[in-house]
């Protein structure tokens, strides 16, 4: 943070920083918030307003209130050099303070793991929250329009969480700067009750006062009116009295001062060039060549850029300090203010300003920096062909994407771009910009780009590379993914790995489409492939795809044990899709197998590993199993908290997670009579059923079977049941049990011979594996009871589904027996 307004100059006497003025109002909310923290009530404060409004001087009363009551102050600030380093302010202010706040070692040993991410949100935050119990905190965060996407993120946790907790934080922000990141994060702030102060331009009187400050006297018209040319912003009143006095312009007579002249101080007037041209020629050359180097930097890095040794850059760095242009920060060295550093740059050529920041990527990287930490310079700098940079963005990419999959997804389009088109490089670099792209959520980015280079003469290998990485898993149907996986497998002169990930990725698909025979003979050709290459990806997929036929066959013990070996397989990042989808499986059996605990504890872990990497698709695809979850435990709100803010399914089609949500959605509008919802859920599975795969049409036809049962239409019911449906399927998901109690219903009211048989049926395969499951034996008496109307066999279900962790199948069969007791007494 930068010095505070006007240490001046007036008839030889050196004073002292003046107070601040025009600030009465933002001045009592800080008091008011930070004597609050001292008394144990934390908050969240937002300073906005545009530059040299005076947001850094306001920051000097927030520290200085601290000190006074008590409060320890961790100061942290964001720089736009550092946008691709993760967590820098946040550390910069915790990890960096004295007392240590947190485990730095504990971050070494993590380094740039995507366990960084929760490591952040939660040992970080317990480490704030234990220095708070003993200290009230105040945590500044200057700049946080420079902020790291993984410090915004991370923000909307920690200043939003423990709100009874000792902690105050307080961020600075330049009105309408940053991307949306920066803007998504002050306004979940916002929403969450954070204090907002805008500044805007000081009043006249305001501005008089303190140019009297300034100058220590009562300023003459002349003074103010040349002051009011500074429009209220106190940075440049600051510049404009400051420039008076270095011009001998301001001259006191009969107790007041009084300006000389009517045009502005040349450090004004005149513009950044020539205020550079009025320094000694070393002075200007080392301002300009600072203005492209990172926000803060050391003099080793300024003296490398001009290729000359630190000591010969003494006197004009002393010349630069001391006319205001750059200030010591530490043992590093910036601009007195940002629009200090803003007019330099703009004092070069656009050209030489960029090749002089590619060069400084460079030195930086010479020097032994990171390519994160030179990304940005890099992005902005490198011109086609720069192969340095294109690597550098490529390694930058893989480092930032272990918590950030969108700024790597950025890094890697700006280094595609860089890249010739008929480069041996490009399809590969294509297919990571693909991956990226779709792992961040950004869907339609990745097919376009993937389009534009399928279109091209690209070699079998990059074809193949591109279409595996093509199809999102929450946007595409399994048929188009099959469709891309068929494709790529009629190329020859493909690698091995690569076929025998096609392949695996082939079998799961067709595993979702039922089609038995192509499965069965799918699966084992992926297995051996696997086997052959002995490729992390291909053995997932193709382990998953196995499980998947275990449970079609009735070995869902076998499946859930093949399942559970999977997930404890090494976690790469290469390999981080399929390991998802391990994952997912695995809960969605513990789910059906009633384990509901287990199932919910392995959706937190992905949810946590899926946000660690800022995976916005498998992210989305957890949320809906995580509904689900909530769904069979019966926690109706949390499993409509969960599945509702997912984006509806595409016009294209639906995907299994379309699926689970409509059917979340819909299973939610039954249980609490919600009928436009059921409706609105109704239309989305007529549109789902007409596009979709075998597995997708199953959940939609119980989905639209479900809805005319609840408007009394037994014989559409019969219909959306058919002979067409299994009644448990492969995958087998939770709400398969509540589809055949509803099939149960359905075929006891509408006396329907074939459908009754496919419950029977399936009831059998249910008991099929020894030992029981007393879920499975639960539901498949539940449904026998309902097609006999035995009221023994339905008070046996019940007791079985008592301890099941199934509430609502549990209630069902309850109320199923009390009927038929009631009716049977009646009878009697």
């Amino acid at each position: 943070m930068g010095p505070s307004t006007g240490v001046f100059d007036v008839g030889g006497q050196r004073l002292v920083t003046p107070p601040i003025r025009g600030r009465v109002d933002e001045l009592k909310m800080i008091g008011s918030l930070v004597t609050a923290v001292g008394q144990g009530r934390g908050g969240v404060l937002v300073i906005e307003g545009p530059p040299g409004i005076g947001k850094s001087r306001l920051l000097t009363e927030v520290l200085a209130l601290a000190e006074k009551t008590g409060v320890r102050a961790l100061f942290g600030e964001a720089f736009e050099y550092q946008q691709t380093v993760p967590f820098f302010s946040l550390f910069m202010a915790t990890l960096n303070a004295d007392p240590p706040v947190g485990d730095a070692e504990a971050l070494r040993q993590l380094g740039g793991s995507a366990d960084l991410r929760y490591w952040v949100v939660h040992d970080l935050a317990d480490a704030i929250h234990a220095a708070a119990a003993e200290t009230p905190l105040v945590i500044v965060l200057e700049d946080v329009h420079w902020a790291d996407n993984g410090t915004l993120l991370a923000l909307r946790s920690l200043a939003t969480v423990r709100p009874g907790a000792p902690v105050l934080w307080v961020l600075t922000a330049r009105t309408g700067a940053g991307g949306p990141a920066v803007h998504e994060t002050l306004s979940m702030l916002q929403r969450s009750n954070a204090t907002f102060l805008r500044l805007g331009a000081m009043a006249p009187d305001s501005v008089a006062e303190m140019v009297c400050d300034a100058v220590r006297a009562t300023a003459d018209e002349s003074l103010l009116n040349l002051a009011a040319k500074a429009h209220g912003n106190p940075f440049l009143v600051s510049e404009l009295v400051q420039g008076l006095g270095e011009e001998d312009r301001l001259n006191v007579s009969g107790g007041r001062v009084l300006a000389t002249g009517d045009a502005l101080p040349r450090r004004l007037g005149v513009g950044m060039q020539q205020r550079l041209d009025l320094l000694s020629e070393g002075a200007s050359e080392a301002v300009r060549v600072a203005a492209v180097l990172p926000d803060r930097f050391s003099a080793g890095l300024l003296a490398a850029m001009l290729e000359r040794s630190p000591a010969s850059l003494l006197s004009a760095l002393e010349e630069a300090v001391r006319t205001d242009l750059l200030v010591e920060d530490g043992e590093q060295l910036r601009f007195r203010h940002d629009l200090l550093r803003a007019a330099t740059r703009q004092c070069l050529p656009q050209s030489l300003r960029r090749a002089m920041e590619r060069q400084s990527a460079s030195v930086m990287l010479g020097m032994g920096a990171a390519p994160a930490e030179v990304a940005t310079q890099l992005a902005r700098s490198a011109e086609p062909g720069d192969r340095e940079a294109i690597d550098a963005l490529r390694q930058a990419a893989q480092s930032v994407g272990r918590g950030d999959a969108s700024a790597a997804a950025d890094l890697s389009k700006r280094a595609l771009e860089l890249l010739a088109a008929d480069d041996a490089d490009h399809g590969s670099l294509v297919a990571e910009t693909v991956e990226w792209l779709n792992r961040a959520g950004r869907h339609g980015e990745a097919e376009d780009l993937a389009v534009v280079a399928l279109s091209n003469a690209v070699s079998p290998e990059v074809e193949a590379e591109i279409r595996l990485r093509l199809p999102a898993h929450t946007k595409h149907s399994t048929q188009r993914r099959a469709e891309e996986n068929r494709r790529a497998l009629e190329l020859s002169d493909i690698s091995e790995v690569t076929r025998a990930r096609h392949l695996a990725w082939l079998a799961y698909n067709l595993a979702l489409q039922d089609k038995s025979g192509q499965r069965r003979t799918a699966a084992d050709e992926a297995a051996a492939a696997a086997a052959a290459t002995g490729d992390l990806e291909a053995t997932i997929m193709a382990e998953i795809t196995l499980a998947l036929r275990d449970i079609g066959e009735g070995h869902r013990v076998r499946a859930l044990g093949r399942l559970e070996q999977v997930c404890s397989l090494g976690y790469t990042n290469d390999a981080a899709l399929a390991h998802g989808y391990a994952a997912m499986h695995y809960a969605i059996l513990l789910a059906v197998f009633g384990r509901l605990d287990d199932a919910a504890g392995r959706v937190a872990d992905g949810t946590g590993q899926a946000r660690r990497e800022g995976n916005a698709m498998v992210l989305n695809m957890w949320a809906v199993i995580g509904g689900i979850v909530h769904l069979a435990a019966g926690r109706l709100s949390a499993a409509r908290d969960a599945a509702e803010p997912l984006p509806p399914p595409q016009p294209t089609g639906a995907s299994e997670p379309d699926l689970l949500r409509i059917v979340i959605m819909a299973s939610v509008a039954v249980r609490t009579d919600d009928r436009n919802l059921l409706q609105q859920t109704a239309n989305d599975a007529h549109d789902a059923y007409s596009t979709g795969s075998p597995a997708i049409r199953r959940g939609a036809a119980y989905v639209l079977a479900l809805a005319a049962w609840q408007r009394d239409d037994v014989h559409e019911a019969v219909r959306w049941l058919g002979a067409d449906i299994a009644l448990l399927g492969t995958p087998m998901q939770a709400y398969a049990f509540d589809r055949l109690i509803l099939s149960a219903r359905v075929a006891s009211a509408a006396g329907d011979a074939g459908l009754r048989a496919r419950v029977l049926q399936a009831a059998e395969v249910l008991e099929c594996e020894q030992p029981a499951v007393p879920l499975f034996a639960g539901v498949a008496g539940y449904a026998r009871g309902i097609l006999e109307r035995d009221t023994q066999a339905l008070v046996v279900a019940a007791e079985l589904l008592l301890s099941s962790s199934r509430p609502l199948l549990y209630a069902g069969a309850a109320e199923d027996a009390g009927g038929e007791l009631s009716r049977a007494q009646r009878k009697a």
